[in-house]
C-alpha cells in the first residue's frame, strides 16, 4: 500500500511538470522563447545578406562612374563587376533559403513538441486514473465489513473498529434488567431431589469456636441456615456385562441372548464417553486431540481415547446415518419454503464446498470437493422441488435453471450490503437511498405482520416499486457520469441485477409470511467455519462428508427439542432417531 501511494506521488509530481511545459505552449511563452532562438539565429544571416547588399551597391556605383569612361579596360571591369553581383545575389538567396528553412524546421518542432506533450500528458493522465482506481479499490477493500460484504465480524483487521450490522430499533432504555422485571434464580429442589446432605459444623465441633470470647463451649439453637448447590459429578463407571449360555432341551442347541453391537470387543467405551466425543467433535468443533485431552482431564485420567479411535467413532457414527439422511431429504421436499447456501472449506489444501438445505426444524448438510453444479445435482435436492415451493438464497443464479420448477426468493439483506458496499466505492446516493427505502419498508411489513396483516395494499405496492424505479433511473444517471470512477462496472452488474430479478427481491410484499433474508442458512453455516478455524480442513472428502451426517443428525434434533446427547446415545448405540420418531414428537412447520 506504502509503495502504491509513492508512485502514485511520483506519478503526480510528473504529470505536474509535463502540464507546466503545455501551459507555456498554449500562453505563448515556450512559442516566444523558441521565436528568440529562431531570430538569433536568423540575425546572423541578415546581417550578412545587409553586408552584401551593401557591397552590391559600391559595385553598382562604381559601375555608374565608370560608364562614360571610353576604355579597353571597361569591359573588362564590367564583366568582373558582374560576376562578383551574381555571386553576392546568389549568397543572398541562399541565406534567404537558410533563414525560411530555419522558420519551418522552428515551426515543425514545435508542433513536434506540442503533441509529443500531449501524448505524455495524456498517457500520465491515464496512469493517475489507473492509479486513483488502485487507490479506491485499495480503500475500499480496508473498508469492507459485515455491514458491506459478508465479511464476518471475527475477521476484522487489528487496529480496526467492529461493526455489528444490527437492524433492531433502540428503544432509549438502558441495557440489562429493566425496572419492573421480575428477577430469575434458582428454585430450590424438592426434597425427593436431594442427592446428597452435608451438615457444617456437627462432625468438626473441635474446630469451631466463639467468635466472642473463643470459647468451645457451645449448643445449636434455632432454625439452621439452609442453602442449596447445583452441580454434576463426572463418575467413571465401569459396567461387567454376562451373556449366560443356554441349551435347549428339544434339540440340543447351544445359545446365548443376543448380544447388543455396540458390545463387540471384549472391552470398549459405552454408549456415554461416545456420544461425548461425537458432540466435542462436531458441535463445539474441538480438535480430536483437543477432544481426548478434554475427555481425560474430565475423568481425571481414567479414560483418554486416542486420536484414531474418535476418527473411527466418527466414520461408525455417520455410517449409521445414510438412511436417515435419505429419510430426511424426502421430508425436506414436502415443505413450503426452503433455505438452502454454501460455503467454502478447505479439504486436504484445497478449496472444497459444505451447503445447508432447510428450514426451522430441517438441518440438511453435504459436502463436496468443489462448489459447482454437479455437487447441487448430487445432493439431489433442489430437483425434487415442486412449484409449490419457495426456495431462499443469497443469488445463486444456478437456481434460475429451467429444469427446476421452485419460485426463487432473493435475501435481502444482501441486497442491503451490495448497496452498503456501491455507496462506499463510488459515493452514489442512489443506493444509499434504496438501501434506506428497503430497512424502512421491512420495518413496516414486521410492524404489519405483528398487527395480524397477511400483506401490503395494492397503492403501497405500486408506491414502493415508483420510488425503487426513481432510484433505478438516477443510479444509471450517476453510473454514465462516472464511467471511469471505481466500481463503475460493479455499480452497472447491481443494477441490472436488480431490474431483472426485483421481484424475487421482494416477494414478501404480497405475502408476509415469506422471508426476507437467508440469515438462517448463514447462521447454519456458521458452525462449520469456525470448525475451519480450530481445525484448518478436513483430510478427506469422506470426512467432510461424515462430519456433514452427524450435523444433520444433532442440529435436526436439537431443532425439534432433543437433547443432543440422548440422540448421539442412541446413535452409538445403533439405534439412532427415525425421521419419524423425530417429527411425531414435533409437528412439522
Amino acid at each position: 500500500m506504502e509503495n502504491l501511494f509513492e508512485d502514485y506521488m511520483a506519478a503526480r509530481c510528473l504529470i505536474k511538470a509535463q502540464k507546466k511545459k503545455i501551459e507555456e505552449f498554449e500562453s505563448g511563452d515556450r512559442y516566444l522563447k523558441l521565436q528568440r532562438d529562431y531570430r538569433r539565429v536568423s540575425a546572423g544571416y541578415i546581417k550578412e545578406i545587409k553586408k552584401l547588399r551593401a557591397e552590391n551597391g559600391a559595385l553598382n556605383a562604381r559601375l555608374i562612374s565608370t560608364r562614360n569612361m571610353w576604355s579597353d579596360d571597361y569591359y573588362a571591369l564590367w564583366e568582373e563587376c558582374q560576376k562578383q553581383l551574381a555571386k553576392k545575389n546568389e549568397a543572398i538567396r541562399s541565406l534567404e533559403d537558410r533563414i525560411f528553412e530555419t522558420e519551418r524546421k522552428s515551426d515543425e518542432r514545435i508542433s513536434r513538441i506540442t503533441l509529443d506533450y500531449e501524448d505524455k500528458l495524456c498517457e500520465k493522465d491515464c496512469i493517475i486514473e489507473e492509479l486513483t482506481n488502485q487507490l479506491a479499490h485499495a480503500k475500499a477493500l480496508l473498508d469492507h465489513d459485515g455491514t458491506n460484504t459478508n465479511t464476518p465480524t471475527s475477521q476484522t483487521p487489528p487496529g480496526k473498529k467492529k461493526r455489528i450490522p444490527n437492524t433492531r430499533t433502540k428503544t432509549g432504555r438502558r441495557k440489562g434488567g429493566q425496572p419492573g422485571h421480575e428477577k430469575h434464580d434458582l428454585q430450590e429442589p424438592d426434597d425427593s431431589e436431594i442427592t446428597s446432605v452435608e451438615h457444617h459444623g456437627e462432625d468438626s465441633l473441635e474446630d469451631f469456636a466463639c467468635p466472642e470470647c473463643g470459647g468451645d463451649n457451645y449448643v445449636a439453637v434455632g432454625e439452621p441456615e439452609i442453602k442449596y448447590e447445583y452441580d454434576v459429578e463426572i463418575v467413571v463407571k465401569k459396567i461387567k456385562h454376562i451373556f449366560h449360555y443356554y441349551e435347549c432341551l428339544d434339540c440340543g442347541t447351544i445359545f446365548t441372548e443376543e448380544i447388543p453391537p455396540n458390545l463387540r470387543g471384549k472391552a470398549q467405551y459405552g454408549s456415554g464417553i461416545q456420544a461425548l466425543a461425537l458432540s466435542l467433535t462436531n458441535t463445539v468443533n474441538a480438535a480430536m486431540n483437543k477432544t481426548s485431552m478434554f475427555l481425560a482431564g474430565l475423568t481425571l485420567g481414567e479414560l483418554r481415547p486416542c486420536e484414531g479411535y474418535i476418527a473411527k467413532l466418527q466414520k461408525r457414527g455417520a455410517k449409521g446415518l445414510i438412511q436417515f439422511r435419505e429419510d430426511l431429504k424426502a421430508e425436506l421436499i414436502t415443505r413450503q419454503i426452503v433455505y438452502w447456501d454454501d460455503t467454502v472449506v478447505m479439504i486436504l489444501t484445497k478449496r472444497g464446498c459444505f451447503r445447508f438445505y432447510g428450514d426451522e426444524t430441517i438441518a440438511y448438510y453435504t459436502a463436496h470437493a468443489k462448489k459447482d453444479k454437479a455437487g447441487i445435482e448430487a445432493d439431489g435436492v433442489l430437483c425434487l422441488l415442486t412449484k409449490d415451493t419457495f426456495v431462499m438464497h443469497d443469488h445463486n443464479t444456478v437456481n434460475y435453471n429451467k429444469k427446476y420448477h421452485f419460485r426463487n426468493i432473493e435475501c435481502d439483506q444482501h441486497l442491503e450490503r451490495d448497496l452498503q458496499k456501491n455507496s462506499d466505492d463510488t459515493m452514489h446516493e442512489w443506493s444509499s437511498g434504496m438501501k434506506s427505502l428497503i430497512g424502512k419498508t421491512i420495518k413496516e411489513r414486521n410492524q404489519a405482520s405483528i398487527r395480524g396483516e397477511k400483506a401490503f395494499s395494492e397503492p403501497y405496492i405500486a408506491e414502493f416499486h415508483k420510488k425503487l424505479d426513481e432510484y433505478l433511473a438516477d443510479g444509471w444517471v450517476q453510473n454514465e457520469k462516472d464511467r471511469k470512477k471505481y466500481g463503475a462496472k460493479e455499480e452497472a452488474a447491481l443494477l441490472r441485477r436488480i431490474d431483472e430479478f426485483r421481484d424475487n427481491y421482494f416477494l414478501w410484499l404480497h405475502n408476509f409470511e415469506l422471508p426476507t433474508t437467508n440469515n438462517l442458512s448463514e447462521r447454519a453455516l456458521r458452525g462449520v467455519k469456525s470448525h475451519m478455524k480450530i481445525s484448518g480442513q478436513f483430510e478427506s472428502v469422506e470426512a467432510a462428508d461424515n462430519h456433514a451426517l452427524i450435523k444433520t443428525y444433532t442440529e435436526t434434533c436439537r431443532r425439534n427439542g432433543i437433547n443432543e446427547m440422548e440422540a448421539l446415545r442412541r446413535l452409538c448405540e445403533g439405534n439412532p432417531f427415525t425421521v419419524r420418531e423425530i417429527f411425531s414428537k414435533s409437528p412439522p412447520q
